[in-house]
């Protein structure tokens, strides 16, 4: 705690969210206490089981603070509420603003056996800068011995621990208690298995451990495009610094408007070489700071910094920047204590019907079928009947014969998760990914061409114009597609006879118009798409199917 005030305002309260204001409790009566429940049980929604309540703070942000007995009486009456709707607090910090009076921040999170706050989180980052080894680390509690033992933890395949380096989308979980208490996976009797950490958690990160060298940079954009990850962790190696793939990954977070925190890791290594961090730091600062990005980096050194760049996080202008030591532990508690604390992404315009975009498929004996996607959209039940499409003779029925959420069984399941759905008397062959599930009421797209605003930000010496085939990722779909038009085309460049003509250069805005070249795909005015070959970048979203 400092003594010294240095903050007297901060933003407004927002009526939306999952952050409310209180500068004073001081009326006991049921009725109002009723009124405030139904108030933290809003924010308890909007933060999908989890909130922040600042006391001694206005609507306004001015931070007036508290005396000795007006927190004792205002406590009083705030356990009341929280004990109302049989939620927990915790206290995660008082700061004094002038001399005697104080403001206090709480984590207030739900307790509900059946229900946990889910939050999806992909960590990319250039080759060996110790993307794996960081998960490792946060899943077992334990160091790494500085040759890659944590990493062994969260390999898929055999060829992977051999070489060291990760070529598939992983999935691993990290869980946390009710009081932030993180769970690990090793226990003194053993492992704890993946429904063991569900059923004791409060919040469960699913960890999405994505591919760090070139060559599988197309495996990396579809754990981007098809995961819907909440937020990215952009690993940055102290001895390496900012690398083409470092460049590739921001610019995929940028383009799908995932909000990223950027991990500064192998301090130890640069213990006797501070000028090379600092040379590191001053790269990250200038990446983040400079065009494209524009954003403020906010370097996480204690607690309260962590409280701070997680109140501010969704804004869209801060990158919380952590230094790291899988060695030592530096910064692994402010890591962990950021994750237990930083919220989901707020819900838009959730829908009641089922969309389920499928990314992978398997055949497990005595079950038959098993496909694994997002769940966008609605709520599946064991025996639904569900679309499944699209084909080329259009959409087939399909029942939902088992569900599995994080190895979990369920008998029904809501939307904003990964989950893994059993389907009866459906042959593998006839799935493949970017099909979709669809409920009855759900529209049952085939779309073969589209129109897009697109934005190019690289281009390369291939000529992007009418008659080009690049490659549409958006959400699961990966498929080329040709240009059939570009209208509308607002160009930067300043020569005479380039800004009407159809050829699109580094800069320019345009409508284009695509056709897929192979098959119809389920995709929706809104959806964001992003076209990465080489060096050529575009991104672009979508306004109108055919």
């Amino acid at each position: 705690m400092s003594n010294t005030p240095t903050i007297e305002k901060i933003d407004p309260e927002s009526n939306d969210g999952n952050k409310e204001y209180k500068l004073l409790l001081n009326n006991g009566t049921q009725h109002r206490i009723d009124q405030w429940v139904t108030q933290m049980r809003y924010r308890m929604e909007e933060g999908r089981g989890e909130c922040l309540y600042c006391i001694g703070v206005s609507d306004s942000g001015n931070l007036m603070g508290l005396t000795d007995e007006e927190y004792k009486s205002t406590m009083v009456i705030f356990e009341k509420v929280v004990e109302s709707s049989n939620y927990t607090m915790t206290m995660l910090s008082e700061k004094e603003v002038e001399e005697g009076r104080k403001v206090y921040e709480f984590l207030i999170r739900e307790n509900n056996e059946t229900k946990y706050v889910d939050l999806k989180i992909a960590i990319s980052g250039s080759v060996d800068t110790g993307k794996s080894s960081t998960l490792g680390t946060l899943m077992s509690g334990k160091l790494d011995n500085g040759r890659g033992s944590a990493r062994l933890n969260v390999f898929n395949f055999r060829h992977e621990i051999k070489s060291g380096r990760t070529s598939s989308v992983a999935h691993h979980i990290l869980g946390f208690d009710k009081k932030g208490k993180p769970i690990s996976h090793n226990t003194e009797f053993g492992k704890r298995s993946w429904p063991e950490i569900v059923a004791e958690s409060s919040k469960v990160i699913t960890f999405f451990d994505l591919c760090g060298h070139e060559r599988y940079l197309k495996t990396t954009i579809l754990g981007m495009t098809s995961q819907f990850p909440d937020m990215a962790l952009i690993t940055v190696g102290a001895n390496m610094g900012v690398t083409k793939m470092t460049k590739e990954h921001v610019f995929l977070c940028l383009s799908l408007k995932i909000p990223f925190v950027v991990l500064i890791t192998k301090v130890d290594i640069c213990k006797k070489r501070q000028n090379i961090l600092t040379e590191t730091v001053e790269k990250v600062t200038n990446l983040v700071k400079k065009n494209p990005v524009r954003k403020i980096p906010f370097t996480i050194t204690t607690k309260d910094d962590v409280i701070d760049a997680v109140k501010n996080f969704h804004s869209n202008s801060v990158v919380p920047v952590i230094h790291t030591s899988n060695v030592t532990g530096q910064g692994l508690d402010l890591l962990t204590h950021f994750l237990n604390l930083v919220p989901v992404t707020p819900k838009e315009n959730e829908s009641k019907s089922v969309e389920c975009h499928i990314e992978t498929t398997w055949t497990v004996p005595g079950i038959g079928t098993v496909v694994g996607g997002q769940l966008v959209s609605g709520t599946i039940s064991v025996g639904d009947n569900l679309f499944l499409g699209p084909n080329s003779d259009g959409y087939r029925t399909v029942k939902i014969r088992s569900i599995q959420c994080k190895r979990v069984p369920l008998q029904s399941v809501e939307c904003g998760r990964y989950v893994t759905l059993g389907l009866q008397k459906t042959d593998r062959k006839t799935i493949r990914r970017g099909h979709v599930l669809l409920s009855q009421d759900a529209p049952q797209l085939a779309i073969t061409k589209f129109e897009a605003d697109v934005s190019v930000l690289k281009s390369h010496s291939t000529t992007i114009k009418v008659g080009y085939e690049p490659v549409v990722h958006t959400c699961s779909v990966r498929q080329t597609a040709e240009i059939l038009n570009i209208t509308e085309k607002v160009s930067r460049m300043d020569k005479v006879g380039e800004g009407d003509d159809k050829v699109l250069r580094t800069g320019d805005r345009a409508k284009v118009k695509f056709r897929f070249s192979h098959r119809s795909e389920y995709i929706k005015p809104g959806f964001r798409i992003l076209l990465a070959e080489g060096r050529m970048k575009i991104i672009g979203v979508i306004r109108k199917v055919e």
